[in-house]
């Protein structure tokens, strides 16, 4: 199969290389290189329409939360996110502000799409209202984890789901990201290689990606009824992770990381076939700077694995959705997650999981109409849509990009070889 890599602006073949088939330009994907600030100030450049077409027709929903961030509590919540991420992460403060730079995006509008999460919940909370019927819930994602032997298959699939405002703004980038000094030349950022999906307005991270170390990754969001306030957001934790070399290495990113709010990671290792990884995440309100971890290892049936330091171990396959399932004991979760629930049933409904024909049965169902796991836009009674649908091999080293229902339609818009990532 020869790689055919389409223009990033224009749906024409303009020139072959062996790196990545593209059958669709909904998704671009979009190449830099250079410090932390001149990659982000490049992105914002090239996706300025994008990022004000997502404000806009998010705007009914947006438009609170910008408001509320000039209040006094609101300044209050962001400011203390931007000194911790300025005194732990220089680099990617550096990030936000490039892209609002490079975008012409207002700052404040910029930090309230990075810090969506905490300050919709802040925002809630303060003014002790219930929340809009099934608002998280209906915005997460899906995961599946297979590790077997059986049927040859380690492979990490995953839905996408999102606003419908990000369905035609989202968007690849291909980086390359060199080193920089801070704190007086105390400090060095990372040199990062990466390529991430990204939503228009935000830095990369908080959906799914894989670095040059082999580190693949896909995030789904956790929703605790509180805000953990000076801490990190989650999307500098997420966005902390393209860094990653090993598992040691993330385990310590996580636990010297204070999170504000709560996620999931999805992932693995490619020179690691042993075992994927999945980590429920969330902050302790208990111990100052400290994180509710829980750790689980998907393992295949043939393996020997002991448990660590209390690590949960599952064979062959794991699915996960939007609710804690090992943490729920000690983090209150909001209410609504409703169909985060529902997906959870229905996947129990569909039964074991073998191969990826049947993680794409599974991400591809529609089954129940009010709470799919494969969501469209022609549902008028949530502003929620399946973006894409990625599967990342880690046998045959390829990322592949379902733009439409992959149970429908196994034909990628998108593969991109891995390989060249590693170069």
């Amino acid at each position: 199969m020869r790689y055919i890599h389409r223009s990033l602006l224009f749906p024409i073949v303009t020139f072959v290389r062996k790196k990545c088939i593209m059958t669709s330009n909904r998704i671009q994907l979009h190449r830099v290189k250079g410090t932390h600030y001149e990659c982000a100030h490049h992105i914002g450049q090239l996706t300025r329409e994008s990022i004000r077409q997502r404000i806009a027709n998010d705007l009914a929903y947006l438009s609170t939360l910008f408001t509320f961030i000039l209040t006094e509590y609101g300044q209050k919540l962001h400011r203390d996110f931007i000194e911790r991420i300025r005194s732990l992460y220089p680099w990617y403060w550096d990030e936000i502000r490039g892209l609002a730079d490079g975008s012409q995006v207002p700052l404040e509008q910029i930090l309230v799409l990075n810090f969506l999460n905490e300050t919709r919940t802040a925002y809630r909370l303060l003014e002790e209202q219930k929340q809009i019927e099934n608002e998280t819930g209906e915005q997460g994602c899906t995961t599946v984890l297979i590790n077997r032997k059986d049927t040859n298959t380690l492979s990490l699939l995953h839905n996408e789901d999102h606003s419908s405002a990000l369905y035609m703004t989202g968007y690849l980038i291909e980086a390359d990201i060199q080193s920089s000094k801070y704190d007086n030349d105390q400090r060095e950022s990372p040199n990062e290689k990466f390529i991430a999906y990204c939503y228009a307005g935000v830095i990369p991270g908080n959906a799914f990606g894989v670095n040059v170390h082999g580190f693949v990754c896909a995030m789904n969001g956790l929703y605790p009824n509180f805000v953990a306030h000076g801490r990190l957001p989650r999307q500098i934790v997420n966005r902390a992770l393209l860094s990653i070399r090993n598992e040691e290495e993330l385990d310590q990113l996580i636990r010297s990381s204070p999170v504000a709010y709560g996620f999931c990671i999805n992932g693995g290792f490619i020179h690691e076939k042993s075992h994927l990884l999945n980590y429920e995440i969330g902050p302790n309100l208990d111990e100052d700077n400290q994180n509710y971890i829980s750790k689980c290892r998907i393992i295949n049936s043939e393996e020997n694995f002991d448990k660590i330091n209390g690590d949960s171990i599952v064979r062959n396959y794991l699915i996960h959705y939007n609710h804690y399932e090992r943490l729920d004991h000690v983090i209150h979760q909001q209410k609504a997650l409703e169909s985060s629930f529902s997906r959870w049933k229905r996947g129990r409904e569909l039964g074991e999981i073998f191969d990826i024909n049947d993680a794409m049965r599974l991400l591809g169902d529609h089954d129940n109409e009010l709470f799919p796991i494969f969501r469209t836009s022609n549902r008028s009674d949530v502003n929620s849509v399946t973006l894409c649908t990625v599967h990342m091999n880690f046998l045959t080293l390829e990322l592949r990009i379902f733009q439409t229902n992959p149970k429908e339609n196994n034909q990628p818009t998108l593969i991109y070889n891995l390989r060249e990532l590693f170069l």
